[in-house]
């Protein structure tokens, strides 16, 4: 696989979508160093805001599950 590919596909693997991936191509191609460096900062952010939502999700579960766990324990202890 050629360097160029290769890291296409790790690019991939990030998740990125390919417009993205095509934009930096184009940076890469014309040698904006700060415009690769912007477009992977923004990914970076989106990326992060998605786990920050999703942690949030998940923070919301454990607390359901507990209460369920208050409850069963409550129940047994009867």
């Amino acid at each position: 696989m050629k360097p160029n590919q290769e890291f296409k596909q790790r690019l991939k693997e990030t998740g990125i979508p390919d417009d993205m991936i095509l934009q930096y191509q184009n940076y890469l191609d014309s040698g904006n160093r700060q415009g690769q460096k912007r477009l992977l900062c923004r990914f970076r952010r989106i990326q992060n805001d998605t786990l920050k939502r999703d942690r949030e999700k998940l923070a919301c579960l454990d607390y359901i599950i507990a209460k369920v766990e208050k409850t069963e324990d409550l129940l047994e202890s009867k």
